[in-house]
């Protein structure tokens, strides 16, 4: 299957959705357009896990016709092509502070 991707012409000035995953530098996540196949994108979500520790950089881990995946910090931001400046945690009640973006904007 073709690639699929957000139609960011579709969002008008007055949505700011476009503005919000550029200010969070995540627009390259929703603009991928490699082919995939559905199965075995599925089977990759079925099976993933984190296997990062508490202490430990943050790691996935999955399998797909029995092989194994594994997807460390450093590997997920070169394949998103975003910054890696570090993990953004939600904590109760507080949201992460990233300059251009407001939660109270939503």
């Amino acid at each position: 299957m073709g690639g699929q991707n957000i139609d960011l012409s579709f969002c008008s000035n007055e949505f700011a959705f476009v503005s919000w995953l550029d200010n969070l530098h995540l627009l390259p996540l929703v603009q991928i357009q490699d082919l995939f196949y559905v199965k075995l994108v599925k089977e990759f979500y079925m099976n993933l896990r984190i296997v990062s520790g508490p202490n430990e950089e943050f790691a996935l881990s999955s399998t797909v016709k029995g092989q194994r995946i594994f997807l460390d910090a450093r590997i997920l931001v070169s394949i998103f092509h975003i910054p890696h400046i570090g993990l953004y945690i939600f904590e109760y009640k507080k949201w992460p502070e990233v300059e251009g973006f407001h939660p109270n904007d939503i």
